[in-house]
């Protein structure tokens, strides 16, 4: 298996590598977002890896697309680390958001039941005192 570039330059490749691993390794360390960056650190250890094995062929300097891959790697690590650091956070947010919801479900339900409980009492009142027989009574007690 003798595959080599036939055309293109394997450092444009280290560079773009590079310039990708910086950034997701740069985002990365940014607390709860870090692990969006897995994606762009995968692309630069792609982009490295080919640009590493290209220049290996040619028998060229590395340092580039070393740095790169060694850089990305970190990158990575640090965002799968803040993925599970901060998925326990994100669960544990999301239960007692609904824990809350239901509570306050719970407390409507009661004082709305309260609340119709005094208008009942109030109304059955109103129509006692207001009943014909309690005119009747009125009137002929006058």
């Amino acid at each position: 298996m003798n595959s080599q570039f036939s055309s293109g330059n394997p450092k444009i490749f280290a560079v773009i590598g590079l310039i990708f691993a910086i950034f997701s390794f740069l985002f990365s360390i940014v607390p709860c977002i870090g692990f969006y960056a897995i994606g762009p650190s995968i692309m630069s250890i792609v982009f490295c890896g080919v640009s590493f094995l290209g220049l290996k062929q040619k028998n060229q300097n590395t340092g580039v697309s070393t740095a790169g891959l060694i850089v990305g790697m970190i990158a990575i690590s640090i965002g799968i680390f803040q993925y599970y650091k901060y998925k326990t956070v994100f669960d544990a947010k999301a239960e007692i958001e609904n824990s809350l919801n239901n509570i306050e479900g719970q407390v409507l339900d009661t004082i709305e039941k309260k609340a119709l409980k005094h208008v009942k009492e109030k109304i059955e009142k109103e129509i006692e005192n207001d009943s014909i027989e309690k005119i009747k009574s009125d009137s002929i007690s006058q």
